[in-house]
């Protein structure tokens, strides 16, 4: 957490979306538990939503679904990725390439794996042991940046569903 607040992470610098001329930061997204960072999308509160707001928190709420299920199949085939990881950042990383790249591998050459896959989708990760960090009190960036995100997706990064969601 520390290093990710230091910003010495070798995150990529910001980046237009697609169809916008303005560079936003790549993001983790989170939950309601956490802080709203620059580095960190979370939902606006659910009291009193626009339109616009309800339908960035179903996107974001949707993003972590997608993510919580990928790394919950991926944990449940490898197992090291369930605890703590004692070792070094570089370590760690090659480890999680590995298991990625296993992953592909037994997905495109093994109809086994495809179909424990299958029996995995819908399957509960057990918590991480993340938990909330720091106040509660967002920074002007951060709310500008998630303005941003709420335009774009309201905009020329809309889909034609999504109203339906909300």
């Amino acid at each position: 957490y520390k290093l990710l607040e230091d910003n010495c992470l070798q995150i990529p610098f910001d980046k237009p979306l697609p169809g916008c001329r303005n560079p936003v930061p790549y993001l983790i997204v989170a939950d309601a538990a956490f802080s709203l960072k620059r580095y960190m999308m979370k939902p606006y509160p659910f009291k009193g939503l626009t339109d616009s707001q309800a339908i960035f928190n179903y996107l974001l709420s949707r993003a972590r679904r997608i993510v919580g299920n990928s790394f919950g199949i991926l944990a449940n085939k490898f197992r090291i990725l369930l605890g703590k990881i004692n070792l070094s950042a570089d370590k760690t990383r090659g480890i999680t390439l590995a298991c990625c790249a296993l992953h592909n591998f037994l997905l495109s050459e093994s109809h086994l794996y495809q179909s424990d896959i299958a029996k995995l989708v819908d399957k509960e990760v057990p918590p991480s042991g993340l938990r909330q960090q720091g106040g509660n009190h967002p920074s002007a960036t951060a709310m500008e940046i998630r303005e941003k995100f709420q335009n774009y997706f309201n905009d020329v990064g809309a889909v034609e569903w999504q109203n339906n969601m909300v």
